[in-house]
């Protein structure tokens, strides 16, 4: 969870919440050094959990998200969030009355559309490792922007 000590709070969501939005949650909270950001990553369908290729290819870069769990965006107070990430392009999920908020009221929405790497990948992690790598540098141009 979030809290009010930072100057601005990021939710990263997926349609599972189990890799893309996990794996920008934990960059963020690595890469973000002193910045006041508070992060959070959640799921449109819940009752998912981390995916282990996720898991591996993070730990490859020091970064440990085994502990993530998997979140329902409902749990979270949508006036909390300044920024919204959509990282699986799953923007037009959030269009129904019950979400609409989500994508309507945040400071920056955005829709990043990641690519969804237990659906593509090879099974030698390349996938997860190309999208972990797309998704650093959109989490450093990010953090840049929330800097200004």
């Amino acid at each position: 969870m979030v809290s009010c000590e930072f100057e601005r709070n990021v939710m990263f969501l997926c349609n599972h919440n189990s890799c893309r939005s996990q794996m920008a949650d934990g960059l963020m909270r690595t890469l973000r050094g002193d910045s006041s950001i508070g992060v959070a990553s959640s799921g449109i369908v819940g009752g998912t959990k981390v995916k282990p290729g996720a898991i591996t290819v993070m730990s490859e870069i020091g970064i440990d998200i085994s502990a993530y769990t998997s979140d329902d965006v409902r749990d979270f107070p949508r006036a909390q969030f300044d920024v919204v990430i959509s990282c699986c392009g799953c923007g037009s999920k959030l269009d129904n009355d019950e979400l609409r908020d989500w994508k309507e009221k945040p400071l920056l929405f955005e829709d990043w559309a990641l690519d969804d790497p237990p659906a593509i990948d090879p099974g030698d992690l390349s996938e997860y490792r190309r999208v972990r790598d797309e998704c650093r540098e959109k989490v450093l141009k990010l953090i840049k922007f929330l800097e200004e």
